[in-house]
C-alpha cells in the first residue's frame, strides 16, 4: 500500500496541481470480434458498427512507435477479444522492446490454449492479465456471458497464467443476474488463488459509439429496491478483504455506486456525482487516450472519435489526441458536461479521488472519507503482511 501511495497518488496529486506531460495510458480496443455474446455488450447483442475500418499491425507499430516517443509507458489493450487478434503477442512483445508494458483484458475462453513460447513472451514483456468472470456459478456466469463453457475456460486460462508465473485480476461487472452472488463467487475466487478482484456496475450507454446502445440497458442493472442486498454484499467483501490475502476496489466504489444506480434507473434528475462531489473534474480526459477498433481516437471512451491514427499520421499522436479531445476539455472547464457522463462507472473512482485533490476544499467531505478508507486500508494491508500467511 505504502508503495501504491508513492507510485500512484503521488505521481497524480503532482500531475493535478502541476499537468500533465502526457497522458499516463494509451486505452486500445484492438478488435470487435468476439468469442462470448455477452448481456450487457453491444457487440454481443450483434449490434452493427457505422464503420467498417479496423487496425492491423502496420497502425499498431505505429502507435507503439508514436507511445515510445512521447515517454508513455503503458498500453491496456481491450476488445471485443483481444487473443483473437492474430498478431497479439507479437505486438506486446513490440511494445516491450519499446518499454511499454501492456496489460490485456480478455475473457478467458482461448489464453489456455496459448503455446509456452507465447506465454514465455507475455511473462518476460510483463504482461498484466484481466479476465472478466461475472460469477463463480457456472450458470450465471454462462448467462451473462452467453456462452456455456465461459466459466471453465476462465479458470482454465487463470490457472495457466498463475502456474507460468503472470498475475491474473478478475474483473466483475455487477448486475441483475450476480448481484445476490456476489461474497459466495468472492469466496471461491479467493479459495481458486487468485488475489485481487475489481467490481463495476454496468455502463448504461454503448460501450462501442460506433454502435447503438442495447434497448433498456440500463435495466441491467441493479434496482433501487435491490441496492440494500448489493451493498450487503459489498460490505461482506471488505470484511473479508480486510483480513485475507485478496484485494478488491470495493472501498473506491462504495461511496458512490448508490447515486450511480439511483440515476441509471432513470430517477435520477441530476449528475450522480453531484451526490459525492461538490466540484466535479475528469482526469480521464486528461490522462488516457482512447482508441477505437477502426482507429479512431474518442475524445472519451463513451463519445464518438473524431480524427483517425490511419490518417494525417504527419500531425503525430500526441496532437492528434489534444485536437480530438480539445472540445470536451473546453466544455467540462465551463461546467458543461455530454450526457454520457452519468454512465461513466469505470473510471470514476479515479475522477473522484482527482477531484478530492483537485478541489480539497469543495469536496472537503469525500477527501475526508477517502483519506479515512485510505488509511484504514494501509494498517490492514500492514496487518496482513505481518499476520497472514494464505
Amino acid at each position: 500500500m505504502s508503495s501504491k501511495i508513492i507510485s500512484n497518488y503521488l505521481p497524480e496529486l503532482r500531475s493535478i496541481t502541476a499537468g500533465r506531460k502526457h497522458p499516463a495510458v494509451v486505452s486500445l480496443n484492438i478488435t470487435e470480434k468476439c468469442n462470448q455474446k455477452c448481456v450487457y455488450c453491444e457487440i454481443g447483442n450483434n449490434i452493427p458498427s457505422s464503420t467498417a475500418e479496423t487496425l492491423d499491425t502496420g497502425d499498431l507499430k505505429w502507435l507503439i512507435d508514436e507511445m515510445h516517443r512521447i515517454g508513455i509507458k503503458r498500453l491496456a489493450i481491450n476488445g471485443g477479444e483481444p487473443f483473437l487478434f492474430p498478431d497479439l503477442i507479437k505486438t506486446v512483445k513490440y511494445a516491450a522492446e519499446k518499454n511499454i508494458i501492456c496489460a490485456i483484458t480478455s475473457n478467458g475462453m482461448t489464453i489456455h490454449k496459448l503455446s509456452d513460447a507465447e506465454i514465455q513472451i507475455l511473462k518476460d514483456s510483463k504482461t498484466e492479465i484481466n479476465i472478466s468472470v461475472d460469477s463463480m456459478d457456472d450458470n450465471i456466469q454462462s448467462l451473462t456471458r452467453g456462452v456455456e463453457p465461459a466459466l471453465t475456460n476462465a479458470l482454465k486460462s487463470a490457472e495457466f497464467l498463475i502456474t507460468a508465473g503472470i498475475p491474473v485480476i478478475f474483473l466483475t461487472a455487477i448486475s441483475v443476474y450476480n448481484y445476490k452472488d456476489l461474497f459466495r463467487s468472492f469466496f471461491k475466487i479467493y479459495e481458486s488463488g487468485i488475489n485481487q478482484v475489481l467490481y463495476q456496475p454496468i455502463i448504461y450507454y454503448s460501450n462501442y459509439p460506433d454502435r447503438q446502445t442495447i434497448g433498456n440497458k440500463f435495466n441491467l442493472n441493479v434496482g433501487e429496491e435491490n441496492i440494500a442486498e448489493l451493498m450487503f454484499q459489498l460490505r461482506q467483501i471488505l470484511k473479508f478483504e480486510r483480513t485475507h490475502n485478496i484485494k478488491t476496489n470495493v472501498y473506491r466504489i462504495m461511496p458512490w455506486i448508490e447515486h450511480y444506480l439511483h440515476t441509471a434507473s432513470g430517477k435520477g434528475k441530476t449528475w450522480f456525482w453531484e451526490n459525492v462531489l461538490k466540484k466535479f473534474y475528469c482526469r480521464e480526459i486528461h490522462a488516457i487516450i482512447d482508441i477505437t477498433y477502426n482507429g479512431g481516437i474518442q475524445p472519451c471512451a463513451l463519445t464518438m472519435p473524431e480524427i483517425n491514427i490511419k490518417h494525417n499520421r504527419s500531425q503525430g499522436l500526441l496532437k492528434m489526441w489534444e485536437t480530438a479531445s480539445q472540445g470536451i476539455k473546453d466544455d467540462m472547464d465551463n461546467g458543461r458536461f455530454r450526457k454520457y457522463c452519468n454512465g461513466c462507472c469505470n473510471h470514476f473512482s479515479r475522477n473522484m479521488i482527482a477531484s478530492a485533490m483537485k478541489y480539497p476544499f469543495r469536496n472537503r467531505k469525500i477527501l475526508f472519507k477517502t483519506g479515512i478508507s485510505v488509511i484504514s486500508r494501509f494498517i490492514f494491508t500492514i496487518f496482513k503482511k505481518l499476520f497472514i500467511r494464505n
